[in-house]
């Protein structure tokens, strides 16, 4: 008899012959056990992709923060530019005031980089896809460790 559900090879029978539903048994804990990874998997990788949108959201914020700075100092560059009709002050007041729009620029882009660097589900994507292949038939399941094999004798691709 096979020590662990699942751990003799396929097709081949151990010293005893098994019952029907002890085979039946041994299928639904794997299966059972194969969801459970796959939604710990998922669980994993949606965390994953929550912080990074969380991040990406705070460099928003940060972003917005700097812009309604860049908004009222704007306001008192164009105050003090109709009040003193002089360059100097004027011109001081522009200068902090692009430095600023070109800061709340830089974090914009920052987010942008940061959201589109999100990864998804692929992982679980992956480990779905070989699964449901298995179940149909069309790949052999992994031993000792290697990737699943095709039935035509192709092999599944390498893991990442």
């Amino acid at each position: 008899m096979v020590d662990k559900p699942g751990g003799g090879e396929p097709g081949a029978s151990s010293g005893t012959d098994r019952s029907i539903g002890e085979l039946v048994s041994d299928a639904t804990d794997n299966l059972s056990r194969l969801v459970r990874l796959e939604i710990r998997l998922a669980k994993l990788e949606a965390k994953a992709d929550a912080t990074r949108i969380g991040k990406s959201v705070g460099e928003f914020l940060a972003a917005g923060v700097v812009l309604h700075l860049v908004a009222i100092l704007l306001s008192v560059t164009i105050g003090l530019g109709l009040m003193e009709l002089g360059l100097a002050p004027w011109i001081a007041f522009g200068i902090v005031t692009l430095f600023y729009l070109l800061v709340a620029a830089v974090l914009v882009l920052i987010a942008i980089v940061n959201l589109r660097r999100r990864q998804g589900l692929a992982r679980t994507a992956e480990t779905t896809s070989r699964l449901v292949s298995i179940l149909r038939g069309d790949i052999r399941p992994p031993r000792n460790g290697d990737g699943a094999v095709a039935v035509s004798g192709e092999t599944a691709p390498a893991e990442k």
